[in-house]
């Protein structure tokens, strides 16, 4: 692919500090947080033991999208992530609506980690469950802070977080498989629950499969990615699936599943049961860091992401504006933060985590129909990724996210179709001319005066 306009005056505003492990690690610190910690418990109150099925399951159909994902980002390895892909394969409103919806899908699963940490801290504050939104809010601060400073001080934070949570799940996993009850497993379906019920929970815990999408939203910022973001992409996803299934397991083995069915701390709850009430505080510190690096991975790439559409003008190119010396994009940051606190101050767990999966899906189904535009157009730089049996799996990752979609609970549908309304009025009235005049002034088109 030839080098566009835009191309050149992006580059230099990002260094490219990250390499293969910074990659993976921001996606897997965003895919190792609410999946596992927080909703696991309520996801197993739905299927029962069925649950460890349901996350193999739906790696599966990630695994879809996240090739097609490995194909675009290969080709096109600028920041933004999905948005980007869109913007240049599509266009217009279709590349519009999927950064709206990548927009929604980042800022509100923010407020799912957020509001995760901050319930593993109400542990240890008199009446804490009275003031789970304002602890959120402090950790959201503390979160712009680090993420203000620069890319390289949150992949630092994340690396340690992973290596926090990956020692807390490991010795979970490990000391659980001693304590599996196999009647626990028996039956594998929680009563009345059946493929409508299976269906639900797999679109109730996609959320947990989005950090390979985060990989891709800071693509300016990762070192040879045409080589490294393909494989950040599938290690995500397949240590993360391997992962979920095996706490998964230890979660509906060591206790009924009716028991942490109300819960949205179960590993710390099991936890407590395997090795008694000290061991909460173990698993209390695993899904406080697990949730944290998620919370700062995906504050992250929404802010890329809005930066992005800042770029392009389809948001005020205010959002375009890069910090000189912390090489970070101030505004876009600031407009996250407004706009996570909102949906933390909720302090409604569920709700905020199929509002994130609704925005998710229905940008990923963009994305998976942008990679048959990347191919059909010929952008598709030789040498790079490729997805294999095209356009089968585009296709079926499309189809996959589209058919997940109604599978979420009603009022959840109901609030996104205002958000998507909602979108619509900003395009129509903000930035569908203001995104051509910019697209023609790239174009030498018109005058030269950047609009």
């Amino acid at each position: 692919m030839t080098e566009t306009s835009s191309d050149k005056r992006a580059s230099g505003k990002f260094g490219r500090h990250l390499g293969l492990i910074g990659a993976t690690n921001i996606g897997l610190g965003a895919m190792l947080g609410g999946g596992i910690y927080v909703i696991s418990g309520a996801a197993a109150g739905i299927i029962g033991p069925a649950l460890v099925f349901a996350y193999f399951f739906t790696g599966v159909l990630a695994m879809f999208t996240a090739v097609n994902y490995a194909e675009i980002a290969s080709s096109i390895p600028k920041q933004g992530g999905g948005y980007t892909f869109a913007h240049d394969t599509v266009g217009g409103l279709p590349a519009f609506l999927t950064g709206w919806f990548l927009m929604i899908g980042n800022i509100v699963a923010c407020g799912l980690y957020a509001l995760a940490v901050a319930h593993t801290l109400v542990v240890f504050v008199p009446n804490g469950v009275q003031h789970i939104a304002l602890i959120a809010l402090v950790i959201i601060g503390v979160t712009f802070v680090t993420n203000l400073i620069s890319v390289k001080s949150v992949s630092g934070v994340l690396s340690i977080l992973n290596i926090v949570q990956a020692i807390i799940l490991f010795t979970f996993v490990a000391v659980g498989l001693l304590f599996i009850d196999s009647s626990n497993l028996i039956p594998i379906f929680a009563e009345s629950a059946g493929f409508l019920e299976f269906m639900s929970t797999v679109a109730f815990i996609y959320i947990s499969f989005v950090g390979f999408e985060l990989v891709t939203s800071a693509s300016e910022e990762i070192k040879k990615p045409a080589k490294n973001v393909p494989r950040a992409i599938f290690l995500t996803v397949a240590i993360g699936t391997g992962v979920y299934m095996a706490a998964s397991l230890v979660i509906v083995g060591v206790v009924p599943f009716t028991a942490v069915a109300e819960t949205f701390t179960p590993i710390a709850d099991v936890f407590a049961v395997m090795l008694g009430p000290n061991a909460l505080v173990l698993g209390l510190a695993g899904m406080a860091a697990s949730n944290y690096a998620a919370l700062n991975a995906t504050f992250l790439a929404g802010a890329r992401i809005v930066y992005s559409m800042g770029r392009d003008r389809f948001l005020p190119k205010s959002f375009n504006r890069v910090n000189k010396r912390l090489k970070t994009p101030i505004p876009a940051l600031v407009l996250v933060l407004i706009l996570v606190s909102l949906f933390a101050l909720t302090a409604d767990v569920v709700l905020v985590a199929q509002l994130a999966v609704f925005g998710y899906l229905i940008a990923q189904a963009m994305v998976n129909f942008a990679v048959i535009i990347l191919r059909r157009k010929g952008l598709s730089v030789p040498g790079t990724f490729k997805a294999p049996f095209f356009p089968t799996i585009p296709l079926i990752g499309c189809i996959i996210c589209l058919l997940l979609i109604p599978s979420l609970d009603y009022f959840v549908l109901q609030l996104g179709g205002i958000l998507t309304a909602i979108g619509f009025l900003v395009f129509l009235v903000y930035g569908r001319k203001r995104n051509k005049a910019y697209v023609d002034w790239l174009n030498g088109e018109i005058g030269t005066t950047d609009p």
